[in-house]
């Protein structure tokens, strides 16, 4: 079920409302900058949400060039961009909430315990870079489908 842009936005505001509760309810060590944090991410996400069509379209033209570079060069590209994004938000979120730096957290984990959580994020960078292979597919498909069905809309106002 895809949303339309209104309703993106009423549930990015209920999203952003306990975000802005969220630091009431349990103590954030750097509460500035969670504040910056999220009044940063507002025009970020709604900018998303209003210029869609225009992601939409860059999206549908570069995805057959992407799509032929291969399966797993895709996956692997993808696989990346989620091991970068859950380590971030992990880091930023320890730091924020806890005050913990990432030279913090390292050194308090034992040479196992480093291998087994390197190993759990390479899984779960190949599973997101699988996944979204199928995402962007059916995303294209989806698009690909409106645009035709637009087309033969506007061949059909002709008659």
């Amino acid at each position: 079920m895809r949303l339309n842009k209104s309703e993106r936005m009423i549930v990015l505001t209920i999203w952003f409302i306990i975000l802005f509760t969220l630091p009431v309810l349990t103590d954030i060590y750097y509460a500035t900058f969670y504040y910056a944090g999220v009044f940063l991410l507002i025009p970020i996400t709604f900018y998303r949400i209003i210029c869609a069509d225009k992601f939409d379209k860059k999206f549908y033209q570069s995805w057959p060039q992407a799509r032929e570079q291969g399966f797993w060069i895709n996956v692997v590209r993808e696989g990346l961009r989620t091991i970068i994004i859950i380590t971030v938000v992990v880091t930023i979120s320890q730091l924020l909430v806890n005050g913990r730096t990432p030279f913090d957290l390292v050194a308090g984990l034992s040479n196992g315990v480093l291998v087994l959580l390197l190993l759990l994020l390479l899984g779960f960078g190949l599973l997101g870079g699988i996944a979204a292979w199928h995402e962007n597919d059916k995303r294209y498909y989806r698009i690909h489908y409106s645009l035709q069905t637009r087309q033969g809309d506007r061949d059909l106002s002709g008659y």
